[in-house]
């Protein structure tokens, strides 16, 4: 709790009630939205490390009912192959618009065919005021890499609404790469976003990068 109140605040991701866009995409802490039945989002993001190892990735989705479908691609400065995530996240409790929202998802990524990480987590999303312009979204699984045991996975993030444009994100994530922390701004347009990010890895202070995101979901 002392890091929730004590991070930059954010921002509600349903402006004005345009398909969900997660604050998933260049972000590491998960909501409990989903894109909706019948409708789709591409959430794609180039980021840029301060060790020289930048990279491009994409994930569109679709919603069936309450569930979610998404496939991850993205490519690495210094690996040469594409790594693929399928996904699958399925809400089970709707907090779009009020109340507690909660979901649980799951996904593996492959290189060069392999299966080399997966994760499984459940996460909820809920308003800390009235207006729930103040929303706090968290993770809590296991995050596992191919040939070693599950490591836990946990995630704290908010945002915080200025306006019906313009939002502030902060998170930090626990896996079994260390704890990694996120901040940035969300410009909303319509039913698209723009993000610019920061981030860290806390184990090393080379470990820093950038991020410039996009989303639209139609």
């Amino acid at each position: 709790m002392r890091y929730l109140l004590s991070i930059a605040l954010a921002a509600m991701l349903l402006l004005n009630e345009p398909p969900a866009l997660a604050s998933g995409g260049s972000y590491l802490v998960d909501d409990a939205s989903v894109v909706g039945a019948g409708r789709c989002q591409t959430e794609s993001w180039l980021r840029a490390w301060s060790e020289g190892s930048d990279g491009a990735w994409t994930v569109p989705a679709c919603g069936v009912g309450p569930v979610e479908l998404a496939l991850s691609l993205g490519r690495q400065q210094g690996l040469h192959s594409l790594n693929a995530s399928p996904a699958l996240k399925w809400q089970l409790r709707n907090g779009d618009n009020s109340g507690i929202g909660v979901a649980v998802a799951a996904n593996v990524t492959y290189q060069n065919g392999r299966r080399v990480a997966s994760q499984a987590y459940a996460s909820t999303s809920f308003g800390l005021d009235d207006a729930r312009r103040l929303m706090v979204n968290l993770n809590l699984g296991v995050d596992q890499k191919r040939g070693s045991s599950g490591h836990p996975l946990e995630g704290v993030g908010v945002e915080y609404a200025l306006d019906d444009r313009w939002s502030l994100l902060a998170e930090r994530l626990w896996s079994r790469d260390g704890v990694s922390d996120q901040a940035g701004i969300r410009l909303t347009l319509g039913h698209a976003s723009f993000d610019l990010v920061a981030g860290r890895e806390r184990a090393t202070d080379r470990s820093h990068w950038f991020n410039l995101g996009w989303n639209v979901a139609f």
